[in-house]
């Protein structure tokens, strides 16, 4: 099948052609089917108005001599209006007057006589013998059969009369007499205005066709337009080209349509940009670990270190690194990929972030930051995976302390939302804030408020990313709010209820 024959402009044309010739052809139909039937009733009216005039006629030349005596004339004058022939016979059978005198044939033989009684004054003075050849009105395009006859009667008698005249032309001179001629002036048939309206109705019918094939294919090709150009925007997106966008207004499907095209290039666009960032970051995550391994190693293999216990403990951080990086990916990965599989139980949660948060304690000591945990008493068993909060509030808990000055303070709270059947955790630092340009990118991979990538501000910049993919991941969301130059909270909302589904 051509590529034409599968466009849905094709369909669309062919389907609207099938249904105009189906409606054209029950309209013509219906119409011709009207039109005969109208033509047969007009035609029988006409019919019996000319039995009625016929009646007249004979009736009226009957009274006026009261006798026989001219109502052959008026039979061979209704005989030439009318196309008929027509004979009478009284009531004693005999024959008195036939409009096709000039013939030897009996009508009575005839199979397509119509008979109708001849009356008078109100009394029957014999009958009509009407022959009209096929029918009681002639068929159209031809002539009745006794018409034809007749025309082939009076062209033989008319070579007869020639001969004979040849013949006595030595003979006594005489006046010839005159022939009979019978001039038929038949009336246009009904029948041929039927055949006239329905050639009408057969050309204006294929015109209109014409016309509605033509206004289709017009109409199909403009609602189409915007098809085809987003056929060739698509392509275009599946060629690479992110920047493609089509001109679109709200308010009708394809409307609805482009803009919804417009909205995936864009999703499109900024994907592909976040995936170049991302592998950026991540090439440059893992260059700083890997150049300073094979550093060390270069130098311990040309003799410029020697391989003791401070050198390695050096290697070994900064593999610990690169593997905590990598699995922070993996986690990461996992999560946004809906493969993370969360151990779920019941446990006390309060218990459970006053735990995480101690085990900073000594870091936080350190630097003499004042680390303050406050948990609520009596609060329900939460359905969680242990392990993935541990994680939460231990990424809240270290991005604190690094934001932290030396001297200030981290508060932990633990604390139930009754209405929410959810419990909030927040996390808050007296640090040097977060801008309002930064807020709304803080939870963004690889991202960090320093641009320096200084690791003594921070880490990869992927803990708080995890933070957010694991609560959402337990059901919950966590915010952030923060004063710039003075403080930042970090608050997770995790339901009791656990996740909708277990996963």
């Amino acid at each position: 099948m051509p590529s034409w024959a599968r466009s849905l402009q094709f369909r669309l044309t062919l389907g609207f052609t099938l249904i105009l010739g189906g409606a054209l052809l029950s309209v013509s139909a219906f119409a011709y089917a009207t039109t005969e039937r109208k033509i047969d009733a007009f035609s029988e009216e006409i019919s019996i108005a000319r039995a009625e005039r016929l009646d007249q006629v004979v009736s009226e030349s009957y009274s006026e001599n009261d006798n026989w005596e001219g109502v052959q004339d008026a039979l061979e004058q209704v005989s030439r209006l009318y196309d008929w022939r027509i004979v009478i016979e009284d009531q004693t059978g005999l024959i008195v007057g036939d409009s096709h005198s000039v013939f030897t044939r009996s009508p009575l033989l005839s199979q397509v006589f119509f008979q109708r009684p001849l009356v008078v004054g109100g009394v029957q003075k014999g009958n009509f013998y009407i022959e009209t050849g096929e029918g009681f009105v002639a068929p159209p395009g031809s002539r009745s059969s006794i018409i034809r006859e007749l025309s082939r009667d009076l062209q033989r008698q008319s070579e007869v009369t020639r001969d004979k005249k040849t013949n006595d032309q030595h003979q006594t001179p005489q006046i010839p007499s005159p022939l009979p001629q019978t001039e038929i002036a038949a009336e246009p048939q009904l029948s041929e205005l039927a055949s006239t309206f329905n050639r009408s109705l057969l050309w204006s019918g294929l015109a209109a066709a014409a016309a509605g094939i033509g206004m289709v294919t017009f109409t199909t090709r403009r609602a189409l337009a915007p098809v085809h150009v987003l056929s060739a925007a698509a392509s275009e997106v599946a060629q690479g080209d992110l920047s493609q966008r089509v001109d679109a207004n709200p308010g009708s499907e394809l409307g609805d349509l482009g803009i919804a095209f417009n909205d995936m290039a864009g999703a499109l666009e900024d994907a592909e940009s976040e995936r170049r960032r991302l592998v950026a970051d991540i090439a440059h995550e893992l260059r700083s670990p890997l150049t300073n391994i094979q550093g060390y190693l270069e130098a311990i293999k040309d003799g410029v270190l020697e391989a003791d216990e401070s050198t390695i403990e050096t290697i070994y951080s900064q593999t610990k690194h690169l593997s905590a990086l990598v699995g922070d990916l993996r986690l990461l990965a996992l999560v946004e990929a809906g493969s993370l599989r969360l151990e779920l139980t019941d446990a006390d949660i309060s218990e459970l972030v006053s735990d995480a948060a101690e085990a900073f304690r000594p870091r936080a000591v350190d630097r003499s930051i004042a680390l303050e945990v406050t948990v609520s008493v009596g609060m329900p068993s939460a359905r969680l995976d242990p392990t993935r909060i541990r994680q939460v509030v231990s990424n809240l808990v270290e991005n604190a302390i690094t934001h932290t000055p030396d001297g200030g303070c981290v508060v932990v709270d633990v604390s139930p939302v009754t209405h929410a059947g959810a419990a909030i955790i927040s996390v808050s630092d007296t640090g040097t804030g977060i801008s309002p340009e930064d807020l709304p990118h803080v939870f963004d991979r690889f991202y960090r408020v320093d641009p320096s990538r200084n690791r003594g501000t921070g880490g990869a910049g992927l803990g708080l990313t995890i933070v957010k993919r694991l609560v959402e991941v337990h059901g919950g969301q966590v915010d952030v709010s923060s004063v710039f130059g003075s403080e930042t909270t970090f608050t997770a909302q995790i339901p009791f209820s656990g996740p909708r589904s277990d996963a």
